[in-house]
């Protein structure tokens, strides 16, 4: 060999000792042969802990950093066979006991006619623990993904429940519609000798877990030991991590291992003073509950109990308005009957207009039907015209049944009825004006009525109502000191008189039901 030769040897020689020496990742050199370590890098003495005399002139795995014997020697005798073997995510271990990580690539070559092996170690620790890292955020952001799907469908479930089957029912049902829950349950606390934590509702495909199960919030037992007893016990989130480990799980295990079951939170229920039950989530996984998910049903619980509070007061108001309709109700049956009675009176004394009140309340109830009148406008104007003629009972009978024209101060006397109606009337506590109603119903726009002369918007609405319906009653039947002038009459006398007596769309009103949807004038 020249010298020009082996100086460029020397030359290579040093570059890759110096390359060796300097590289920044794990450099061997193993005997093809026998296996044993021919020299190693500082790097990878540093990372391994490892002096250079304590590995030179033995196997790799001699030296305790395989942690599988075994599989290294069979992967040496692969490598010989091959000239190459690759790993790319091996576990060695440190003199000191650490695992590492690393990539390992062997391959061999002919140094000046002598197989060698040199193997190239890369440490991916940091990699690795980044990479799990990523994985465990990941798993975690999915947690908290399913989570917050299961609050967001429950809160709508709560906005949408009428009662308190329902309310727990659909929140169950919300929860365990994601993909770790198998199952949700909400228990309330009885309270009975055995403190028994009755199931109110569950949802999901393990729901068949619930059936049969003994649970309590009684300290005295195991069945109140577990974390719904101790939630409804202390009004605090109970967090089983895995319930194969817990033991105060171990006598529901063999059922929850029948349903997949490895994971359970209890978070409590109030009622605003104190804890009234617990809301049960499963998972399928160990560690399903992280802070934030606990955190998410925990407020989830609390929504539920407000939820059932408000349908317990719904539910309380819906009772106390019905109980009160019921006593409006015979109220109103009452007032009707004394309405009657009180109209009964003047005819007794009054043969001749018997029924004339109920026969113009019916005209008047129609005309304000036609004009579309919710039921209670209709209602007071029922029983005003029931008794707008009540204060002719202070009239002597002999007028009010004189067979013969009436003089004028008979005429002024009969008037005084209007304001003898209110005088009767008006210290009723009535929830409608009928003492304004009789003593209203002779008024007219123009101010030619009587007894006060009112005119247009002096007059209530429903004295002009009656006024129209008792005209054209009065005018259409008959009286002792005259024959009955007919409908046809009565109607032309409030048509004549629209606008000027009679409120125009009262009038249009009463003559649409005579004349085109061919109302009848009523019977007594």
């Amino acid at each position: 060999m020249s010298t020009e030769s082996i100086s460029a040897l020397n030359t290579s020689e040093l570059r890759y000792r110096r390359l060796f020496e300097t590289a920044q990742e794990g450099f061997l050199i193993i005997d093809f042969l026998s296996g044993q370590i021919q020299d190693a890098n500082p790097y990878l003495l540093d990372l391994l802990d490892y002096s250079k005399d304590e590995v030179v002139g033995k196997a790799l795995w001699e030296i305790g950093a395989m942690i599988d014997k075994e599989p290294a020697i069979a992967a040496f005798s692969a490598l010989k066979e091959t000239g190459y073997i690759r790993y790319e995510d091996l576990p060695l271990k440190t003199k000191q006991g650490r695992i590492i990580n690393v990539e390992f690539i062997s391959n061999s070559y002919e140094v000046d006619g002598t197989l060698v092996i040199q193997c190239n170690i890369r440490d991916i620790t940091a990699r690795k623990q980044t990479e799990s890292d990523l994985i465990l955020s990941q798993r975690q952001s999915e947690k908290r993904h399913w989570a917050v799907l299961a609050y967001g469908q429950a809160a709508m479930a709560l906005f949408h429940a009428n009662t308190e089957a329902d309310l727990i029912k659909n929140v169950c049902k919300a929860i365990a519609e994601q993909p770790p829950y198998p199952m949700a349950w909400v228990g309330l606390a009885e309270h009975d000798v055995n403190k028994t934590i009755r199931v109110a509702g569950v949802a999901g495909t393990a729901k068949a877990y619930t059936d049969g199960i003994m649970v309590s919030w009684s300290a005295d037992t195991a069945y109140g030991r577990g974390p719904t007893g101790q939630c409804v016990r202390s009004g605090k989130s109970i967090l089983i991590s895995d319930t194969l480990k817990n033991e105060h799980f171990q006598i529901w295990v063999e059922r929850a291992n029948q349903y997949g079951i490895r994971c359970c939170i209890a978070t409590p229920i109030s009622d605003g003073s104190k804890t009234i039950g617990a809301l049960m989530v499963y998972a399928k996984i160990p560690n399903a509950f992280n802070e934030s998910e606990v955190h998410l049903f925990e407020n989830l619980a609390e929504e539920i109990g407000y939820g059932l509070q408000a349908i317990m007061h719904r539910q309380q108001l819906i009772a106390e308005i019905k109980e009160h309709e019921a006593t409006q109700n015979q109220l109103y049956a009452s007032l009707d009957s004394t309405i009657e009675a009180m109209s009964k009176t003047l005819e007794f004394r009054d043969p001749y207009t018997a029924g004339h009140q109920n026969r113009v309340a019916k005209i008047a109830v129609a005309i304000g039907q036609e004009m579309g009148l919710n039921a209670d406008k209709l209602k007071g104007i029922h029983l005003g015209s029931m008794v707008h003629d009540i204060g002719k009972v202070a009239i002597p009978s002999e007028i009010l049944t004189k067979p013969t024209q009436l003089t004028a101060l008979e005429m002024q006397m009969i008037r005084l009825h209007a304001e003898a109606s209110y005088d009767i009337l008006k210290k009723i506590p009535f929830t409608w004006p009928i003492a304004e109603m009789a003593y209203q119903h002779h008024e007219r726009l123009d101010g030619s009525g009587y007894p006060k002369g009112l005119k247009a918007d002096q007059i209530i609405f429903e004295a002009k109502i009656l006024a129209v319906a008792d005209t054209v009653e009065a005018m259409s039947a008959h009286r002792p000191y005259r024959a009955a002038i007919g409908l046809d009459a009565a109607l032309k006398v409030i048509q004549a008189g629209r606008g000027t007596l009679f409120d125009e769309t009262i009038v249009d009103a009463c003559l649409r039901l005579f004349k085109e949807k061919n109302y009848q004038l009523p019977s007594a």
